[in-house]
Order: C-alpha cells, then structure tokens, then sequence
C-alpha cells in the first residue's frame, strides 16, 4: 500500500511539473521586429544580450521612430505581476547573423510579415512560427514577424489606424540595416498594408511586395488617384501607390519580382472597413 501510495504522489508531482512547463508560457525563439516600444529591465541573458519587456497593450504613437531586432520571446510577469513578453534585444548586425547561418548559403533571405489589425503580439508569433513549420520549411527564406502597436477590438480600429504612421516611421529607421541583406521581401496583411504605405520609399528595396486583404485606398495604384494633384497632407498619400512599385529591386533597369496584391470579394470586414469613404485614406 506504502508503494502505491508513493507511486502515487510521485505520478502527481509529475503532472504538476508537466503542468508547470505547459503553464510557464508562451516561447518563440525566433527572430522578430518590432516599432512597439521595449521597457529595459536591467538584465541580460545568458549570451549577454539586454532583456526587455513589452505587451500588445502598449501604446503606439504617430510620431513613434524606433524598431527593435528581438528573438527568445517568453511570457513573463513584471515587477506589478503582470504578464508581459520578455525578449533578447539584438543589434542590425547580431540579426543579420542570426539570417544568414539559417540559410544553406549563408546568405539569408527574410521575408518580413507585417500583421494587421487586432492582432497581438503573441498571436502573431504563434502564426509566424506554425507557417515557418508547415510552409516555410525548406531553407529558402525566413520569416521574420513584424510587430506594431495595435489595441485590438472593433472599437479600436480608428485609434489602430492613427498608429500606423509611427509604426512606418520605425521600419523606416532600420532602412539602412535591413538593405545589408541583398535578398529580402516583405509581405504586410490588412491595416499592415497601411504601415507599408508610411514606409513606403522608393530608396527601400525588396524582391517582392505582397500586400494581401490591403486596408487601402481600392485605387492606390491608379493613375487617376497619383495624379490627383491632393497636396494637403505632408506624407503625399496620393503618391505612395507609386512609391510601393519603386521599392521593388532593379535588375538591367527592370523590377527583379513583383507588387503581389491578392484579395477576397468576401472580405466582410474589409469591406466594412471602408463604410465612410470620405475619411478612408
């Protein structure tokens, strides 16, 4: 009886070990990107890299100008007993490195995936790391997840879309580390496509644009809408359809891939997305 008792307790203690681990939260070891501002925590990881914290909770700003390289991202919880994400923060040339060894040729290809709206940080980890198993398995590109401030809910899609030029204005920032790789291409999902529009210049340069369920202007690309002569806004919004094409790289004078913009009739929520044209920019 004494054995099966200990038996017993010795299973229990397992599972609540087992249970530990499983409830110990989510990891991603992956690299990511992010423009949402990281809180230094004053440690370092065991490789010597600074740990910081951040969570889909806070807030972006239309003049943010920071983008942040991160990678072993764990849930943790603060000082206050919050649960937060905890990160190693890594330099351009650290993630460039990180790229390159996971290619075959050592010449790493990233693809960098922008999220859209209502869409936290963990969830878009979780997307990014089940697509990199499942579809992105053969060396030949990595995906490197995006991360901007967005609020999430319905009701805070108006507030999410005034970020969006923050979020831009980050990505921006790193154009001159992220040229470092000559192969790259980006892909942005819905109010995604909207950070791309704010990061749009023709000086940044990717194989491929794949704008999917693009929260845009429906004619950014017409030559209607780029020659409309609108000057009331700094950014020239009319313009950046254009500015979109001419990111694609050049080879002999011609673009080396192509602006992708792939679409869905039945996007309901896009479409209501757009439900006051006089504001839809």
């Amino acid at each position: 009886m004494k054995t099966k008792s200990t038996s017993s307790i010795t299973l229990v203690i397992f599972l609540l070990q087992v249970w530990s681990v499983a409830s110990a939260g989510y990891f991603y070891k992956g690299l990511a990107l992010t423009s949402i501002d990281v809180i230094k925590t004053g440690k370092k990881s065991e490789g010597g890299n600074p740990l910081v914290h951040f969570d889909g909770t806070i807030k972006g700003k239309a003049d943010d100008k920071d983008a942040t390289f991160l990678k072993n991202i764990k849930e943790v919880k603060d000082a206050t007993g919050k649960k937060v994400l905890e990160a190693e923060k890594l330099t351009v040339a650290q993630a460039k490195a990180i790229i390159n060894q996971a290619s075959s040729d050592g010449k790493g290809k990233p693809l960098f995936c922008i999220h859209g709206f209502n869409v936290q940080p963990r969830t878009h980890l979780k997307t990014i790391k089940e697509a990199t198993l499942d579809k992105f398995n053969k060396g030949k590109f990595m995906p490197i997840p995006v991360m901007w401030p967005s609020e999430g809910g319905t009701t805070n899609y108006w507030g999410d879309r005034e970020t969006t030029p923050g979020a831009g204005n980050g990505l921006k920032i790193l154009k001159q580390a992220l040229d470092s790789f000559p192969s790259k291409s980006l892909l942005a999902h819905s109010m995604g496509n909207r950070v791309l529009r704010y990061a749009a210049d023709a000086k940044f340069k990717f194989d491929n644009i794949f704008m999917v369920a693009a929260d845009v202007q429906h004619n950014i690309f017409n030559k209607d809408y780029i020659n409309s002569g609108k000057t009331t806004d700094n950014e020239r919004r009319e313009l950046q359809g254009m500015k979109i094409c001419h990111m694609l790289t050049r080879t002999n004078g011609k673009p080396k891939g192509k602006v992708y913009v792939l679409v869905n009739g039945s996007d309901y929520a896009l479409n209501g997305s757009a439900w006051n044209p006089t504001t839809f920019t």
